[in-house]
Order: C-alpha cells, then structure tokens, then sequence
C-alpha cells in the first residue's frame, strides 16, 4: 500500500465514523482524532522525504509547500494531537469538530500529496 493511499484510507474510515449515524462515544472520538493525526503525519513525512519526528518536520515543511499551508498543517496537527491525549476534566471534541478536522485534513494532505507528485522525466544518465 502506498502513502497516498494509506492517507485515503485513514480519512475515509473516519468519514465512516462521522456518517454513521451512530453516537460516538469519547473512544471512536479520539480514534478519529488518531486516524486524522497520522493522515497528516504521513503527509508530511512523504512530502519531506524523510521519517525523522514529525516536530523537525514540521519546522521544515516551509521548504516544500507555502508558509501559509505549512502553518496550516502544524496548528492542525498540534490540535488533533491535544484530542488524542486528553484528560478527564477536559470537554471531548464534538462530531462537529471532528467533521471541521476531517474537511481541514483532507484540505492539507491533498496540498502536501500534490507537491510530492513529480511530471516529466528524469534523465539520470
């Protein structure tokens, strides 16, 4: 399976979720905060080329995409990883959120996947 396709995957299971109709309990919440989360880690990390902490990564996003998506994608990955790891005494994000964190990620990572696909030919010789 490729990147591409892995970041697909993981944003249509969380569509899935959304779409269902059913509650989503604190659990399926943080699962879809987990799922986004990884969509864009993975993101970034096809678009820098390398698998080094996505913190360093995310400083060096600027070189690859602009500074306005670059900042996009780190205020976003920031957010859905404060959603994963939540305490007790904090408010649990609403299916709403997560639909605003969905269209968000799915907004980035269709920005970063386009910057890594390459046209023409490389002579190599």
């Amino acid at each position: 399976m490729t990147v591409e396709q892995d970041v697909r995957d993981r944003l249509t299971c969380v569509r899935n979720l959304l779409d269902s109709g059913q509650p989503l309990d604190g659990v399926r919440i943080r699962c879809c905060a987990e799922l986004l989360r990884t969509a864009v880690e993975r993101a970034v990390m096809l678009t820098c080329g390398s698998v080094r902490p996505v913190h360093a990564l995310l400083l060096q996003l600027p070189r690859y995409v602009d500074a306005d998506t670059a900042v996009d994608v780190s205020q976003l990955w920031h957010a859905l990883g404060r959603a994963t790891r939540q305490h007790g005494y904090e408010v649990t994000p609403t299916p709403d959120e997560l639909r605003g964190w969905h269209a968000d990620v799915t907004a980035v990572t269709t920005v970063l996947l386009s910057t890594f696909t390459l046209s023409g030919i490389i002579d190599l010789s």
